[in-house]
């Protein structure tokens, strides 16, 4: 496996305080290999790094398979508080009243020993070994060590994959966050294939939603389709944007994605696939290889969609994302090998603490575990259903938030955690 080259004055900045620490590649075997992580302590609205009035949360990203600067670009503009090429800016309110500090998971296109996934010699059998979810925890525990003095409040929000290293956090022995959030996450022993279809229906539902919101929603979508081909793009990157179904609430979210189709309209294919990169709007091979390990052992997102795209048929209108998923590296060369060789003998699971040796764990914590409405990734319904088994008296809450998969980010979200962490 090759590594992509990390220029170290990525960790020279003004306002935020980066750096690498570095850990084994090998958890198991300590004194072998090694790689760097790299951090990124961001201050809170008019203090500074060192403020230890600001309690700091460890925010453990989404995934599989995507850097922190999703969350927070590494360009992000401190001089306007805006976000370089647009989108939701995740801290705008945690940095109210917090630190944040974020961590590029081991592995993906950041900072942190980032994967060569243009490597024909890419082996899915190695990624899932030391490059998921139970190794991003130890890399989260070993940052928390370093830079987190003991005695210093510090809470931890896991969102979406997060949930999954988040869970295997919570099993270490050892310093504990004085509370963890799981939001919107994926969590241990869910049934992939109801997971997925749970997924697909609420994709269904907020696509419908949006018909009605916009009525002539299906000639809007045809007239991208037709200028992605005429740009010689393919017209199924339209797929890609059902990331913008159901973010933020209604009357909000839906308009969005009228902006965001006019201005495809407008643009060249350049920008198109610039936009593209900068929103994860296409297929990710590591997303790919660890979605499998961590979220549904046994199957791949291909088989899934497969059987999800039979059981719920969608419009041809209809922003689809299984037809995205179906597209993963089916470009005619190694890589198309490499799916499919691993579609049809997908790896073992990540390991993972047991129910009971969890349940034992929440016990010696303070969880909150918020859903959210109309959330095309994780659907509340099904999230509050999964989240009963690990609920534990005394130490667990439920809440439902408004505004879709990054509810948590946005301002109800934000005062339901505030109100939640104050006597925590």
């Amino acid at each position: 496996m090759r590594f992509k080259t990390v220029d170290p004055k990525v960790a020279e900045h003004a306002v935020e305080r980066r750096g690498f620490i570095t850990v084994p590649l090998d958890y198991q075997s300590p004194g072998g290999a090694t790689i760097d992580l790299f951090y990124r302590l961001i201050p809170a609205h008019g203090s500074t790094v060192d403020d230890r009035d600001k309690p700091v949360v460890v925010v453990i990203n989404g995934g599989p398979g995507i850097p922190a600067s999703f969350y927070r670009p590494l360009d992000f503009d401190y001089a306007t508080n805006s976000m370089p090429h647009g989108g939701l800016d995740r801290f705008k309110y945690l940095l109210q009243g917090f630190r944040v500090l974020i961590v590029d998971q081991r592995g993906t296109d950041g900072c942190s020993a980032p994967l060569d996934m243009d490597d024909p010699a890419l082996d899915p059998v190695f990624i899932a070994k030391y490059f998921s979810s139970d190794s991003h925890a130890r890399d989260y525990r070993a940052v928390i060590d370093a830079l987190i003095p003991e005695g210093q409040r510090f809470f931890i929000i896991a969102q979406s994959y997060g949930g999954m290293p988040g869970m295997q956090f919570l099993a270490f022995p050892g310093r504990r966050a004085n509370g963890i959030v799981f939001s919107s996450s994926a969590l241990p022993f869910e049934d992939p294939l109801r997971a997925a279809l749970a997924r697909r229906r609420e994709q269904l539902r907020l696509n419908l939603q949006l018909q009605k919101a916009v009525p002539d929603i299906a000639d809007r979508t045809a007239r991208v389709r037709a200028h992605y081909e005429a740009l010689g793009l393919d017209p199924a990157i339209i797929h890609g944007l059902f990331v913008l179904l159901g973010k933020d609430v209604p009357g909000i979210w839906e308009p969005g994605v009228v902006a965001r189709l006019d201005k495809i309209l407008s643009q060249s294919r350049e920008q198109i696939l610039e936009d593209v990169e900068a929103g994860q709007e296409a297929p990710n091979l590591l997303n790919y290889i660890l979605s499998s390990v961590n979220f549904s052992p046994g199957y791949t997102d291909r088989t899934l969609a497969a059987l999800g795209s039979r059981e719920i048929p969608f419009e041809p209108w209809m922003i689809d994302e299984n037809v995205m998923l179906m597209q993963t590296g089916q470009d005619g060369t190694w890589r198309q090998e490499l799916i499919n060789a691993f579609d049809a003998a997908p790896p073992q699971g990540t390991p993972f603490p047991t129910l009971d040796e969890l349940r034992e764990a929440i016990s010696c914590n303070q969880l909150l575990f918020t859903a959210a409405d109309n959330d095309a990734f994780v659907p509340a319904d099904n999230y509050r259903e999964v989240v009963e088994r690990f609920l534990v008296s005394g130490h667990t809450e439920v809440r439902t938030l408004p505004g879709g998969h990054s509810a948590i980010f946005l301002e109800k979200g934000y005062e339901a955690f505030v109100e939640w962490s104050r006597d925590k």
